[in-house]
């Protein structure tokens, strides 16, 4: 697989969490019972975290690109 598709992936992964984690805590916020907090707080908040993090990790993990495989250097 190549590095660019797979970190296209993961960034979109990443991005559908967060905005399932948003999702959420725009239907609390229409859902006026005691428990919408709790659903806030632990199931939106570890949706967005999670989501931020993955991001972070995907540009972390990423491996990067050598230096020496342009074409323009190979005719030097």
């Amino acid at each position: 697989m190549h590095p660019a598709s797979s970190m296209e992936r993961r960034l979109r992964i990443s991005g559908i969490m967060v905005i399932l984690g948003l999702l959420v805590e725009a239907l609390c916020l229409v859902w006026s019972k005691p428990i919408a907090f709790v659903a806030l707080v632990c199931i939106s908040g570890t949706l967005v975290g999670l989501g931020v993090l993955f991001f972070l990790y995907s540009l972390i993990s990423t491996p990067s690109h050598p230096t020496g495989s342009s074409g323009a250097v190979a005719g030097k």
